[in-house]
């Protein structure tokens, strides 16, 4: 179950993924949010990502894009 706080790696399923991957060295992504109503994916869920490359490159991906790489601990 991913979660936010998790590191994910951004997986190559369409070509901007596969762009960011190869030629800006994104792969490991920091999850900040999941909307289970987002507009851009015609109000289905949505995950916004952030870069640990790059912290002010964010974007919004699909659970098929991404993939646990590793999970935050639950501190409660």
């Amino acid at each position: 179950m991913i979660k936010p706080g998790d590191t994910v790696e951004l997986l190559p399923t369409n070509q901007r993924n596969r762009q960011l991957r190869k030629q800006e060295g994104k792969m490991d992504w920091k999850v900040l949010e999941i909307n289970p109503n987002t507009i851009c994916f015609n109000h289905q869920e949505g995950i916004l990502i952030q870069s640990i490359r790059e912290s002010d490159h964010t974007r919004w991906v699909q659970r098929d894009d991404i993939e646990l790489k590793e999970y935050r601990e639950n501190t409660r």
